[in-house]
């Protein structure tokens, strides 16, 4: 049995053929972008994480080679705060690493956590760095 379409449901047929063959395209580059721009963010947040790594790195190796020139109640708060110091390092590193395993469920979550660690690492190493100079003041 052949089934007959008058002219205007034959238009509206291939209409909504058309409309939800764009529809399907289009759901399709959302999803490309999305993935795309997700993963960029990944990366860029995971380069932000390594140079505040490297920042204290940086001030971990200073503060060490310090140490000599120190005197003794310097170095008491020199080693204090080396020890802080390698903590943040410490949680910046499993951040990095929470960022590189996020998925895009996870993703929001675990950048709103990344991002307040990294402001708050970031406000410690300049208190750090602050009070240090201080010590090496006095």
């Amino acid at each position: 049995m052949k089934l007959k379409l008058r002219p205007m449901k034959k238009l509206m047929t291939l209409s909504l053929i058309t409309l939800t063959a764009f529809l399907m395209i289009q759901c399709g580059e959302k999803t490309e972008n999305t993935q795309s721009n997700f993963e960029e963010q990944k990366q860029e947040l995971v380069s932000d994480l390594q140079n505040l790594r490297d920042d204290l790195d940086d001030r971990i190796e200073d503060l060490s080679s310090s140490m000599a020139d120190a005197g003794d109640e310097a170095n008491e708060d020199i080693q204090i705060a080396l020890e802080e110091l390698r903590g943040e390092r410490s949680k910046v590193d499993k951040a990095i690493d929470n960022v590189q395993d996020a998925t895009e469920d996870s993703w929001e979550s675990v950048k709103s956590n990344t991002e307040e660690l990294a402001d708050d690492v970031s406000d410690k190493l300049e208190e750090w760095q602050n009070e240090l100079q201080d010590v090496f003041d006095n």
